[in-house]
């Protein structure tokens, strides 16, 4: 009996950990409601060519720290599955200091902490699944090659898209209501923007964004917890074997 309830305190206590939330998305608001606009920049945006920075207000992350292993999108609830690669991106996640109303000069917006996340080839897939209407799942995955260690403060996303042959446009749903925590500046072949330009246009769109998180490594009390678990476990089989 004493290991019995040993064991139910010790699930109690670990059950926190066990159900932790590995993703968080931005606007929290807009986690399982379909936006009220949608964009095909930067990532699919026809033949590339594109400069993108987003930004996502520290008021709307949960506080740090934690590890950003990837980013997920999810398409217009009206677009339907699709999959092609953009031959040639490059990622950064950064901390700055610009609120949703960014700098026409992107270089105004990156921060000293600005790491490159990812680059090369971007392979872009979704299969449009979820309830009429939307919102759709978030399928549109990109894990990152090197994961970004986030503590505090407005995260900043840049996008370089080099010029390609791809004329897939779908939609990917996005917000543009007046108080949302995300705010863009960019640079898009379709109005004649380039990848290598320095400065750009900015509006309060965004594209709804799901950041996937890292597993933390388990704490000492927790690594504990974990231990004396499995000795309750075995003690308890251990005292089985013994009366059979």
């Amino acid at each position: 009996m004493r290991f019995r309830i040993a064991g139910v305190w010790i699930a109690l206590l670990l059950a926190p950990v066990a159900h932790a939330q590995n993703f968080f998305v931005v606007p929290s608001s807009s986690e399982a409601v379909e936006g009220d606009s949608n964009n095909t920049i930067p990532f699919t945006i026809t033949g590339g060519n594109a400069r993108y920075q987003q930004v996502y207000l520290a008021s709307d992350i949960p506080p740090g720290p934690f590890t950003i292993s990837g980013i997920a999108f999810r398409p217009d609830a009206l677009q339907q599955g699709f999959a092609f690669v953009l031959p040639d991106v490059d990622i950064y996640l950064g901390i700055t200091q610009a609120s949703t109303n960014l700098s026409t000069e992107f270089a105004s917006n990156v921060g000293a902490v600005y790491t490159l996340v990812a680059s090369g080839p971007l392979p872009l897939a979704s299969v449009a699944s979820g309830p009429p209407g939307g919102p759709l799942a978030f399928d549109i995955e990109i894990l990152f090659d090197q994961p970004f260690a986030y503590s505090d403060g407005n995260l900043l996303l840049d996008v370089f898209v080099a010029p390609s042959g791809l004329t897939d446009a779908p939609l990917f749903d996005a917000v543009n209501f007046g108080a949302d925590p995300v705010g863009r500046a960019l640079s898009a072949g379709l109005d004649g923007g380039s990848v290598n330009a320095t400065s750009g246009t900015v509006d309060s769109q965004g594209l709804v964004t799901k950041f996937l998180l890292a597993p933390e490594p388990a704490s000492p009390a927790v690594a504990a917890l974990a231990a004396l678990a499995a000795l309750v476990r075995a003690r308890r089989h251990g005292s089985r074997d013994a009366t059979d």
